[in-house]
């Protein structure tokens, strides 16, 4: 009889909840609202007017209530004979009002500024914690080291409504009245000093304390004192308290130097090599410094090797009697890491090829850090990839790891028109150009430019592809028609070249630094337009002749970002041929070499030195003329800046050797996802050019066969297509009656 109750109780439940669980929701009804309106509370519930009622939705709306953080509790209730679904709601106090006192150091836009704690929200015991924090950290920012705050709320019951009064007393300013240093024997106290940054007459900040203890250790550590230590800080406060005094007392304990340096446990590493990554030798005064640099380089050299987990843990063996500490690094090897797989994720537009050809692991390879980060200057390269980040996925091997790249693409092709003034070469100067650095996804580059001037007319399609059959060949065809008018000697506009032409170049990659490129081009030269005072004869032995040439190039290049490097160099050597026997009918051999380095100093500051030199030379010829347009010129906004180009440096036709040298240090000025886009530079030119070898003069001068430099500034902004240079040169080497300055606004880097 029981067990046949027991089962009808049980039945009787199970179907009032089947029966709560298909009543539909008549009503939604918020109870204990103040000052939240109930359209804000019904537009979070799943539940509406109409649909079945569900236990899981209620609590799901429960937690949606709770989460517009108006309310310390939210309960539900629902009577499932009317359908009436209800929350009752116990609403946090909203805050009218927030008042200030006895504030005169900070207005009171500058207080409610800093408070977490918001007029026309709601009240929080955390967020008022946590205002009254920062406001004294504000406070002792400014040198209040005793300022009180007290918080008195005022509460209107029948509208639940709160005014929220800071009593704030600022007491006296402090500041520091003075700092000593005791215990130091070995230094000056003011070396010590100037190590600080607590120094007398400033505002004495905690944060900025601690870090002067660090420094302090340090300084020492780096100059032997190993044992060095801070023995206790003090602090002492004058009558008015409005000045602290800091006592330090430092035990700096013996000076050591280096005796012998030893090694174990290196197998990958050999001996030969470790030498090379110390940074310290027998009978110096021991340097922490150094010693943590060491283990740095040493832990580079294993990760390059595949060995990712080695440790280096540098052992002291401090003799105290003698002052001479034994230092030996242990290595600990740990397994080497291979390669499996290799993913590539967040392409939209790119090929997958095209990213994982710039790849320089493979699987089954050692997992080397030193070519992943050769990968991702090489996949950044490309010119269209805003990021790439590495990461590395255990696998079920324990020697093995997955490689996965997450890229975002940025905007691969753009529009780009632009009018700008230069004193070189065309006064007045426009472009338009359409560039596509990632045509159908291949990577592939497009360029249609257009450039017009008073001076000049250019049209210009430049195509590439990197990759030909999947080959690391490129190959790249070139069409193009410009218009120039040129100044010869001292006469201005003297006449105007015009170009027609196309050329195309292949270039194997020999490995990840060096290539090769072979080209040919074929140029259709015209001059018109001779002024009065020109002859012909003197600018060429045609007024129209075709130049068709071939041209082998090695390049060496090392920059870990071509767009704008600050690591690394590039080394080129070029040599072109033209002849009739490739069917024109000018004939000579030019030559050039450039080297360019770049040097990283401090933060993003870049030393940058670019160093080029050519030789061109007629054979086979008419009186074996170079001719005018293939001639050598400097100066103009590309070689010596604070110089007219062709016209102020070197004979007047143009020289047969030429020689520049250009030094640049950068700074950057704005910065946008990790890459400046703004960059301030100063800069030194030098060069010259001559007629032959055997009128080469080094010394500086105004004299047109002298070397000539120029010092200017500039600044450089970098678009998605091309940089933008605006610069000023002023030349050291002028004649008399020349300008000393020169503007420039150019598109391209300089090298």
């Amino acid at each position: 009889m029981k067990i046949r109750s027991v089962l009808v109780s049980f039945i009787l439940f199970f179907s009032i909840c089947s029966y709560a669980d298909t009543v539909k929701v008549s009503d939604i009804v918020v109870e204990g609202l103040h000052n939240v309106k109930l359209k804000n509370v019904l537009s979070v519930l799943s539940h509406k007017k109409g649909k079945i009622y569900s236990i899981d939705a209620a609590r799901e709306d429960v937690r949606a209530i709770s989460g517009l953080k108006c309310f310390s509790n939210v309960e539900v209730r629902f009577d499932k004979y009317k359908g009436i679904l209800t929350f009752i709601v116990s609403e946090k106090t909203y805050i009218e009002r927030i008042v200030f006192k006895g504030n005169v150091e900070f207005s009171n836009e500058k207080l409610k500024h800093t408070s977490v704690l918001k007029e026309k929200d709601y009240y929080d015991d955390i967020l008022l914690e946590e205002t009254k924090n920062k406001i004294c950290s504000l406070y002792k920012d400014k040198g209040y080291a005793d300022c009180e705050i007290e918080v008195y709320p005022t509460i209107n019951v029948d509208t639940n409504k709160m005014t929220v009064t800071f009593l704030i007393t600022e007491n006296n300013k402090i500041v520091i009245g003075g700092v000593k240093i005791e215990g130091v024997n070995s230094f000056k106290n003011k070396k010590i000093l100037k190590i600080m940054k607590t120094k007398p007459k400033k505002i004495f900040k905690e944060n900025l304390f601690k870090e002067d203890l660090i420094s302090i250790q340090k300084f020492y550590e780096n100059n032997g004192f190993i044992d060095c230590h801070l023995v206790s800080s003090t602090d002492t406060y004058n009558e008015s308290r409005t000045e602290m005094f800091l006592t330090l007392n430092v035990s700096e304990g013996n000076r050591y130097k280096i005796g012998s340096i030893t090694y174990n446990g290196n197998f990958a590493v050999d001996d030969e090599e470790i030498n090379k990554v110390i940074k310290f030798k027998t009978g110096q005064i021991f340097d922490q410094h150094k010693v943590v640099e060491t283990v740095y380089d040493l832990s580079t050299a294993y990760s390059s090797k595949g060995y990712l987990f080695a440790e280096i843990n540098p052992d002291f063996n401090k003799k105290r009697d003698t002052g001479i500490v034994d230092i030996n690094l242990l290595v600990k090897e740990n397994s080497p890491i291979y390669l499996g797989n290799v993913y590539i994720d967040g392409l939209v537009s790119t090929r997958d090829k095209v990213i994982r050809r710039e790849i320089l692991l493979k699987s089954g390879d050692l997992l080397s850090f030193k070519k992943v980060n050769m990968s991702i200057a090489k996949i950044y390269n490309l010119g269209f990839i805003e990021s790439a980040e590495p990461k590395l996925l255990r696998t079920e091997a324990p020697d093995v790891v997955d490689l996965s790249f997450s890229i975002a693409e940025s905007k691969p092709g753009m529009v780009a028109a632009g009018l700008g003034y230069s004193s070189f070469p065309s006064k007045f100067i426009g472009s338009i150009q359409l560039q596509h650095m990632n045509l159908f996804g291949l990577g592939q580059k497009l360029n249609l430019l257009w450039e017009f001037g008073k001076k000049r007319l250019n049209y210009e399609i430049d195509w590439t592809e990197p990759w030909i059959f999947n080959k690391n060949v490129s190959l790249d065809l070139r069409v193009f028609d410009f218009e120039r008018k040129r100044d010869y000697s001292n006469i201005k506009n003297a006449y105007s070249e015009n170009k027609v032409g196309f050329s195309t170049r292949v270039g194997p990659k020999v490995n990840d630094y060096v290539g090769l490129l072979f080209g040919y081009t074929f140029e259709h030269t015209q001059l018109t337009n001779i002024g009065n005072g020109v002859k012909y004869e003197e600018i060429s032995n045609s007024l129209k002749y075709k130049t068709t040439s071939i041209f082998a190039c090695c390049v060496y290049d090392s920059r870990d970002y071509k767009f704008d490097p600050s690591a690394g160099s590039i080394h080129l050597v070029n040599l072109q041929l033209a002849g009739t026997f490739l069917g024109g009918n000018v004939n000579f051999v030019k030559g050039t070499a450039k080297s360019t380095w770049f040097f990283p100093t401090f933060w993003k500051f870049v030393l940058s030195v670019n160093i080029e030199t050519g030789v061109i030379t007629a054979y086979e010829g008419h009186k074996k003329q170079v001719p005018i347009p293939e001639r050598f010129y400097i100066g103009g906004p590309d070689t010596v800046r604070g110089y007219k180009y062709g016209t102020e440096i070197g004979p007047h036709n143009g020289g047969t050797v030429k020689s520049v040298m250009n030094i640049e240090y950068k700074f950057p000025i704005i910065a946008e996802k990790g890459r400046t886009v703004l960059q301030g530079v100063m800069f030194y030119d030098i060069g010259g050019v001559w007629e032959d070898l055997k009128h080469i003069d080094l010394n500086l001068g105004s004299d047109k066969k002298n070397l000539h430099s120029g010092i200017g500034f500039g600044i450089r902004f970098t678009t998605p297509a091309f940089p933008i240079r605006l610069d000023w040169g002023y030349g050291l080497n002028h004649e008399g009656k020349e300008s000393r300055d020169q503007f420039y606004l150019n598109i391209g880097n300089v090298f």
